[in-house]
């Protein structure tokens, strides 16, 4: 019987004194347990150079996982270097901060060929695998130079950049062709997919022979969108619960004259915090009668601070929440209550059903589940509003949120006056329409469409030119509202 073999960048092991409400890791392993299956990846850890990687196996409830460190050299080439000073900046848009140096490119196949060889050690010729994200576009190309047959899909949970961006990539030519060694291509947004398509076809010069399907190299290779979703049902659940401290950051009791803002974000440049800052600070300047009235709740998770860019971004981020505070302070009240700390997923849905009003302001996202889950997590009988930047991937399916330009002061603070004095009525009118859309398609939806079409992927696909047959093959096509 063929198993499901996973590969991602990270991968913690499961712990089970902590729960969790939803999330990718809790839809992996679900799907795992379902058909038994294997988890690979980084362990997260770092050894010296000198040492040689090895890869140890733990299991649980059904589920092998399989984790390896890296070396100094390969945490910073592959991981620092290619995958986010190079790739992730040219994913986002950010064609400023795109830095390419060959050896860390070098270093990033290594990395690939090296869980490509791990994958052709436990994979039998059945086992259907999927691999994530923009730290592993190449795997699949070494898995075929293996000699690995198997279904092989790839899902980017970030957005892809198009024709423009992917020109100033001196690798570009190479990565797409390693990528289309891939049988199943998923993306988040219709949009990405687009792109997808046509940097593909582009640099490949492939021949379309469905609006999301590609000929090419003997292969035919889908291109689809899969919107990634949530538990609806288990987080409104958790976030009612009253057992266990709800909100250990911030005190909601001291809070409970103030209209609250929540903001979870990590501290990277494609989520808006400046240019979200500088509207609440315009705001508060323009409407006096909210100070003293009005908390905003910033949960702001420091990540790669290695990289230049994201602690020049800390740093300013802190100035700037400093200077509001500093600005508009009065009495015991700071306009801004700003933590650096990581909050468990349970505790965090709670602080989510009890604030006002959630801002997500990304200038470019791949989903954003953040969006997902306050709407999962509010009372139905008096619901919180969602302010969401125009540029997530969550905005294509969450119309009725207020959807806001990241780029315009005034649209963030027209926006964020909006939710403030929005009737109970039309909070209801809002929420209903969105759980709705949270319900149609969520995770498990999401998972089961992927694993679908990969599975009705033919197998000659993998086969030598020589052994080909003739057919034709449609992707299994979602529609998504």
């Amino acid at each position: 019987m063929s198993k499901l073999i996973v590969l991602s960048n990270r991968v913690s092991l499961p712990n089970p004194d902590k729960s969790t409400a939803g999330g990718l890791a809790v839809a992996l392993q679900d799907a795992l347990s379902d058909i038994g299956g294997i988890w690979l990846g980084w362990n997260g850890e770092k050894i010296e150079n000198h040492q040689q990687p090895s890869f140890s196996l733990a299991a649980y409830k059904g589920v092998e996982y399989i984790t390896c460190p890296l070396t100094e050299e390969q945490y910073s080439g592959y991981y620092c270097g290619f995958a986010n000073s190079t790739l992730w900046p040219a994913m986002h848009n950010r064609e400023d901060l795109i830095e390419y140096k060959s050896e860390e490119f070098k270093t990033y196949q290594q990395v690939n060929r090296l869980f490509a060889q791990q994958l052709s050690k436990i994979a039998h010729p059945d086992d259907i695998i999927w691999v994530h994200d923009y730290h592993f576009l190449s795997v699949a190309r070494y898995c075929r130079e293996l000699g690995m047959r198997n279904r092989i899909g790839f899902f980017l949970h970030i957005p892809f950049a198009d024709l423009k961006i992917w020109s100033l990539l001196p690798t570009a030519q190479n990565l797409i062709q390693d990528l289309c060694h891939y049988d199943v291509i998923g993306l988040q947004t219709e949009h990405d997919q687009k792109q997808c398509m046509d940097v593909c076809h582009h640099f490949l010069a492939s021949q379309v022979i469905h609006p999301n399907v590609l000929s090419y190299n003997y292969r035919q290779i889908t291109i689809q969108c899969y919107p990634i979703g949530i538990n609806p049902e288990l987080i409104q659940k958790v976030a009612q619960q009253k057992k266990g401290n709800p909100h250990p950051v911030f005190d909601f009791k001291d809070l409970k004259d103030q209209k609250t803002i929540i903001s979870v974000d990590r501290i990277d440049y494609s989520k808006g915090l400046i240019e979200r800052f500088n509207a609440f600070e315009d705001f508060l300047k323009n409407n006096p009668e909210y100070h003293k009235n009005i908390t905003d709740l910033q949960i702001a998770c420091p990540c790669r601070m290695e990289i230049p860019a994201y602690k020049n971004l800390y740093e300013l981020m802190d100035s700037k929440v400093d200077s509001i505070n500093h600005e508009f302070a009065q009495d015991n009240w700071q306009p801004i209550n700003c933590t650096y700390e990581t909050v468990e997923h349970d505790a965090l849905m709670k602080i989510y059903r009890q604030s006002d009003i959630c801002w997500v302001n990304s200038l470019r996202d791949g989903m954003n589940l953040v969006a997902k889950e306050f709407v999962a997590a509010q009372n139905p009988n008096n619901p919180g509003v969602l302010i969401l930047s125009k540029y997530t991937g969550a905005a294509e399916q969450m119309s009725e949120a207020i959807i806001v330009d990241p780029d315009s002061c005034g649209d963030m603070v027209k926006g964020l006056k909006t939710a403030l004095t929005m009737p109970k009525s039309e909070r209801l009118e809002r929420h209903k329409h969105l759980m709705q859309g949270l319900k149609r398609f969520d995770i498990t939806d999401w998972r089961n469409a992927f694993l679908k079409d990969l599975r009705r992927v033919e197998m000659f696909n993998m086969s030598k030119p020589s052994h080909r047959k003739s057919y034709t093959y449609f992707a299994h096509q979602q529609i998504y509202t």
